[in-house]
């Protein structure tokens, strides 16, 4: 039990080092700009992620590691992909100050009645008259699935690099396990 014990540690420690990657991605700026606290909640998905790849795959054969390792880089790409197509579409740099905003795909009546064809690929200039707030000018609806998108494909995006170096890892049992006490 005690070696259990050790070797679950070896994998939190480990996910807990790759857990740095997402606050350092928010510090960055490369962070879904909402949730407020994406950084957190990644981190946690990883220590999480950390160990249960470990626990399903620390004794699997080299054969069944490989479909993990393989699996999870199809969840990371795929997450990736997306985050980096809604990002490129849907996310808007207030300038001068860091700070993001969500775009939506469904304009208001308002936002329809103004800018007519326009919508819903409004210009930014349609954004700094609305004073940075994209619910005067797309639905609340709109903006809440694209935010919702965001935060999932990032989150697929960080399970599927700590599944990926988790299924890669687990199998390496020099240097991983725990010193004998």
């Amino acid at each position: 039990m005690l070696d259990y014990l050790r070797t679950i540690q070896q994998a939190l420690k480990i996910g807990g080092a790759i857990a740095l990657l997402p606050i350092l991605a928010a510090l960055a700026g490369l962070s879904p700009p909402w949730p407020p606290a994406i950084a957190g909640v990644s981190a946690l998905l990883i220590l999480v992620m950390s160990a249960v790849v470990w626990e399903w795959v620390k004794d699997s054969r080299r054969s069944t590691r490989r479909i993990w390792v393989l699996a999870a880089l199809f969840l990371t790409l795929g997450g990736m992909i997306g985050y980096l197509i809604l990002y490129s579409f849907f996310v808007e740099p207030i300038p001068g100050t860091g700070e993001r905003v969500i775009r939506g795909y469904e304009c208001t009546r308002e936002a329809l009645l103004v800018h007519k064809s326009a919508c819903p690929d409004l210009p930014r200039e349609a954004l700094a008259d609305a004073e940075w707030e994209a619910t005067l000018l797309w639905t609340r609806q709109s903006v809440t699935m694209i935010r919702l998108g965001l935060a999932l494909s990032w989150l697929i995006f960080t399970a599927g690099l700590i599944a990926t170096m988790g299924a890669i890892l687990a199998g390496r049992r020099e240097g991983l396990k725990a010193p004998k006490a």
